[in-house]
């Protein structure tokens, strides 16, 4: 069956509206095993909320529960995502390439034979991908605020100490506020002189077709395995397979990007 509202959020929410009841049966009716239950209900919707994109593949597994939306659907294992266009169905893999060294840190000969390999690995591939980069800008506004904050707190407990008499014992705290300062003065100078960061989050996605449904999703899913060996082996990084939630916001990209208030969604 189909469940177009299956959502941790909404998970969670049917969990707490669940405990709500027992707690109000725990007013009318006092028993232990209810307070039990209530107590469970909430760790239950705690435990959804913050592990609901692990929670919930298995729970739709078990229960071959299918998630839909629009043409789309979401087999129970949450790893790929199927659309059904005329006879034939079309099954997408994502995946999510981890970068942990920067071309900064090779020389320029390491680059090029890095690029080759990768451009020989690549077209060696005899099915359709993709592979995104998705780049946020930070910003460094609510950081400097922090940084000059302190700063000013530092100066200002300097300035009364200064004016006490010299008799009082405040040469360890002077010098520590005074390493405040600094440190807090090179810190703003790093941020202001460096280029500006970006956060970016690289994923890849291939997609196979097929008359059948479990034939269609078996193929993405080798295709998306042998992508996966291309990728990590040729730039020496980490690629992982997304699923639930993950794969989901991956799919969401592909047509709207997200806005700057959600800039903290993104994946690493």
């Amino acid at each position: 069956m189909y469940n177009e509202m299956l959502t941790n959020k909404r998970m969670a929410m049917v969990i707490v509206l669940v405990q709500l009841g027992l707690l109000g049966a725990l007013i009318v009716y006092p028993n232990p095993i209810i307070a039990m239950l209530a107590i469970l209900s909430f760790l239950a919707a705690a435990a959804v909320w913050r592990f609901g994109f692990i929670i919930k593949p298995i729970i739709t597994k078990h229960t071959h529960m299918l998630e839909g939306f629009g043409k789309y659907e979401i087999p129970a294992q949450q790893d790929v995502i199927v659309k059904k266009e005329g006879n034939n169905y079309h099954a997408t893999s994502y995946l999510l390439v981890r970068f942990t060294q920067s071309a900064t840190e090779k020389t320029p000969d390491q680059i090029a034979v890095i690029r080759q390999s990768y451009e020989r690995a690549l077209s060696s591939l005899n099915y359709v991908y993709k592979i995104s980069n998705m780049v946020c800008p930070v910003d460094l506004t609510p950081y400097v605020d922090k940084i000059k904050e302190r700063r000013s707190k530092a100066e200002s407990r300097l300035s009364e100490i200064s004016s006490l008499p010299a008799s009082s014992n405040t040469g360890s705290e002077m010098a520590l506020l005074k390493r405040e300062v600094e440190s807090c003065e090179n810190q703003l100078q790093k941020v202001q002189a460096g280029e500006r960061p970006m956060r970016v989050v690289n994923f890849a996605m291939t997609t196979a077709s097929s008359h059948s449904k479990d034939d269609a999703i078996a193929k993405v899913k080798q295709q998306a395995a042998e992508l996966k060996t291309v990728v990590s082996s040729t730039l020496d990084t980490e690629v992982l397979q997304l699923t639930g939630d993950e794969m989901k916001r991956c799919f969401e990209w592909e047509y709207m990007l997200p806005g700057k208030e959600q800039t903290e969604d993104f994946l690493y």
